[in-house]
């Protein structure tokens, strides 16, 4: 066990601004401490919110507003106008208004409520000749505001269905004698009702399919967008490990041009060849760091600031995890003794280490976290890397616990640190070159853990290309970015 003690620059990264809150949206699963939430559909026609409140209670409203105008307006008509006895006449009322509520809970029971009242009315009632009959005035107008609620709420076979029942069943009725109603004053009521009610359907019809293609277009869209921004990160992810990596081979490129060209200088008794090819080895480590110079300004950020500090390792550990516990996340860390500090596998353990407890900082302030750096059991020596996160406990003000132990965070020094702010893809994408494993997800307590193994310099050329296996589960997981 090594207690982190040692001051040290601040790490973690700021806390989430108010652009990255207004960019979540509702129903999506809190981000967690080291991974990245699922992509959210778009939402329906009357899903989502809406100036504050919900479309759907906007509906309901609506509805029985509706409903209750027109029970008002049938019941005296339907009793004075078409001779119905009172009780039968709320009793229908009351059936067919009923329709238009069933029509937000189910479709099919709100086409049998409507068609049902319609039947009871057209065997109670009769008509003065002029009269509008077999469909009343108020039925064709809860006709059409069913069907487009229907329609509108994804129902549109019991639409049809009621669409063709309101026509077939009137129809019917009017061979019915005795209901007083002339032949002409039926057929014109049946062809003016049948074509305004198909207006409505059409119109309501049309409206869900242009929504349909709109969001399927809008889904397209984003899947494409995240497909492009998971690229985007990779491609950002390989090019700081490559000026990573500029620093390393350059570093030991200069050796060699240093002792090719000092040899001459302190070896005695070298003859012209020997002194020769001393030359030549110094002229090709010079061009060698030149192209590489080259290559590297391609690839860097024109508007980034230069890395003039050396690559940390495990030995900056536990400096990394005592700026983690100032900032109010306690942090214990167990390093084997004996574990070599060079090598891009430990260099790939800080990074991971580092960008896991910033993601503690982000998700789960406060949350007990525990870091391992041990030396793989297995035949091939490696490098065993756990970090685990406790489920973060808000305080008594409903804060997290780095606000309630008031650290202080430096957000120019976090964003400065390479390797932070991509989550997955950068550990991915470390492990993925030293052809090492990384798994990822959710524990039982409902914390979080991440799992890496990376071999050590002379497996890493063996398996140096290699995909990394990569498993991730749980919905905490997500990738800042």
């Amino acid at each position: 066990m090594v207690t982190a003690s040692r001051p040290g620059p601040p790490v973690p990264p700021p806390p989430p601004t108010p652009s990255d809150v207004a960019a979540a949206r509702p129903g999506t699963a809190r981000a967690a401490a080291l991974g990245r939430s699922d992509a959210v559909r778009s939402p329906g026609i009357l899903a989502g919110p809406s100036l504050g409140v919900e479309p759907k209670t906007v509906m309901w409203v609506l509805t029985v507003f509706v409903a209750v105008v027109l029970f008002a307006v049938s019941v005296p008509i339907d009793a004075a106008v078409y001779h119905v006895h009172v009780a039968a006449a709320f009793g229908i009322a009351l059936v067919q208004v009923g329709s238009l509520l069933l029509a937000m809970w189910n479709g099919w029971a709100a086409a049998a409520a409507f068609l049902v009242g319609q039947t009871a009315f057209g065997l109670l009632a009769s008509a003065d000749p002029g009269l509008p009959w077999p469909v009343t005035v108020p039925q064709l107008i809860l006709l059409c505001a069913v069907l487009a609620l229907l329609v509108l709420r994804g129902s549109s076979q019991a639409a049809v269905t009621l669409w063709l029942g309101a026509i077939v069943l009137p129809l019917a009725i009017a061979f019915v004698p005795g209901h007083g109603a002339t032949p002409d004053g039926v057929i014109a009521n049946l062809v003016t009702s049948g074509a305004v009610s198909a207006l409505v359907l059409g119109a309501a019809l049309a409206v869900t399919a242009g929504r349909a293609r709109l969001d399927a277009a809008l889904d397209e869209e984003r899947r494409s967008s995240a497909v492009e921004h998971e690229r985007r990160l990779v491609a950002e992810e390989r090019t700081r490990i490559a000026r990573e990596m500029h620093d390393v081979i350059a570093h030991g490129m200069s050796i060699i041009q240093v002792q090719a060209s000092s040899a001459p200088y302190r070896l005695t008794g070298l003859d012209e060849a020997a002194t020769a090819e001393f030359a030549e080895i110094a002229a090709s480590a010079r061009s060698a760091m030149a192209e590489m110079r080259a290559l590297l300004g391609v690839l860097r950020d024109p508007t980034g600031e230069p890395e003039t500090a050396p690559q940390p390792g495990l030995a900056e550990l536990p400096e990394l995890v005592a700026s983690v516990e100032r900032a109010g996340v306690p942090v214990s860390l167990e390093l084997a003794p004996g574990l070599l500090d060079g090598g891009p596998a430990a260099r790939a353990a800080y990074r991971i280490v580092q960008e896991s407890l910033s993601n503690v900082l982000r998700h789960a302030p406060g949350a007990a976290t525990l870091v391992t750096v041990e030396r793989s059991a297995g035949p091939r020596a490696g490098l065993d890397l756990v970090v685990r996160n406790a489920p973060s406990a808000p305080d008594a003000a409903g804060t997290g616990g780095a606000a309630a132990a008031g650290g202080a965070v430096d957000p120019s020094a976090a964003r400065r640190e390479p390797g932070a702010g991509h989550g997955l893809i950068g550990m991915r994408e470390r492990v993925r070159m030293l052809g090492g494993r990384i798994e990822s997800g959710e524990t039982v307590d409902g914390g979080f853990e991440v799992r890496a193994t990376l071999p050590l310099a002379a497996d890493a050329e063996d398996g140096a290309g290699a995909a990394a296996d990569i498993r991730s589960t749980g919905s905490r997981s997500g990738e800042d970015s």
